[in-house]
């Protein structure tokens, strides 16, 4: 028993060693990104997509209205259950196109922003690894997601340096 705790010990203490060694920044991927001139183009370009999205949508909901609008008009005006139910299909039929359209606008939103932001993400990357290799660190950790919660130095920020390297091209 003793031999395993100091088997655990002596790995436990080689592994803090090997992590001593390791020169490790951070860098926080989100405000590099929002500095360049190539997020605020593909924003651009999602806005007109959802612009165009929004307004089939818009027309669609006018639409909805207008048959609801026509279905009480009906009921007041003593029409017969017939009429009545192919207005109530119709209105079903919109509802459903409504929901389609929302949820292929959605989609397609979500696919374009992720093919647009991608080679702006491995430009990052690659950004983020000259600057590294250059100030000899072996390890970065994005702080975009606020997972470094202290550093004794913020010498290791990096992020202001990537901005440079990324802008100086």
């Amino acid at each position: 028993m003793k031999n395993i705790i100091l088997g655990i010990s002596l790995l436990l203490f080689g592994m803090s060693t090997a992590f001593g060694q390791s020169k490790i920044a951070y860098v926080n991927t989100q405000v590099i990104i929002d500095t360049l001139p190539a997020k605020d183009t593909a924003e651009f370009a999602l806005a007109n997509l959802a612009k165009q999205y929004d307004e089939s949508i818009r027309n669609l909901q006018m639409e909805i209205q207008g048959k609801q609008k026509e279905y009480e008009a009906k009921i007041k005006g003593g029409a017969s259950q017939a009429q009545l139910e192919l207005l109530q299909k119709s209105y079903e039929r919109l509802v459903q196109e409504y929901q389609m359209t929302e949820q292929t606008a959605n989609q397609e939103i979500q696919s374009r922003r992720a093919q647009l932001l991608q080679p702006i993400i491995e430009d990052v990357r690659a950004a983020i690894g000259r600057v590294a290799k250059a100030k000899g660190y072996d390890s970065v950790i994005d702080n975009s997601a606020g997972l470094v919660v202290w550093t004794a130095d913020d010498k290791n920020d990096i992020t202001a340096m990537v901005i440079t390297e990324m802008t100086k091209k």
